[in-house]
């Protein structure tokens, strides 16, 4: 597995927050991207980058409940609705690349972790999945960054 510390540039998104289980985490992603896009789209946003998934307080154990966001990055924040937008500010990673079916994340997580804390540097406790290339859970060919955000 090969792990690149990179520089995530500053943007402006649009994000569901919610607390729920790994198990829950197929049915809201079904419900909940589609009811972003139509947002970001009713306010005038252009969506500029794929869907990224932020966990924060996950442990890897089905029944630990966690904050998930669900994002998008937009051109700019317009209008008002049931999603915030907000700024993320520019932040070094450490990230690695897993292709597969979903059912293959966690152990590609179980890999990642334990060789990005050998590396010794300040990571946050959050992890991150952008969904470079989605076509649905069983596909040997979806392409996701898993990342780990560095502290400072």
């Amino acid at each position: 597995m090969h792990i690149e510390r990179k520089r995530i540039p500053a943007s402006t998104i649009i994000e569901a927050v919610t607390t729920l289980t790994l198990p829950d985490i197929p049915n809201y992603a079904e419900k909940i991207i589609p009811m972003l896009l139509a947002e970001a789209e009713g306010r005038g946003m252009a969506v500029t980058g794929p869907c990224v998934f932020t966990y924060e307080g996950c442990d890897g154990s089905p029944g630990t409940e966690f904050v998930m966001r669900v994002a998008f990055p937009v051109d700019a924040c317009r209008g008002q609705g049931a999603f915030v937008c907000t700024e993320v500010p520019a932040h070094d990673c450490l990230c690695t690349a897993y292709r597969g079916p979903m059912k293959g994340i966690g152990p590609a997580w179980s890999a990642f972790t334990p060789m990005a804390l050998q590396r010794g540097e300040a990571l946050l406790p959050v992890g991150r999945e952008v969904y470079l290339d989605w076509i649905d859970q069983d596909s040997a060919d979806n392409q996701v960054e898993l990342q780990i955000p560095l502290q400072g």
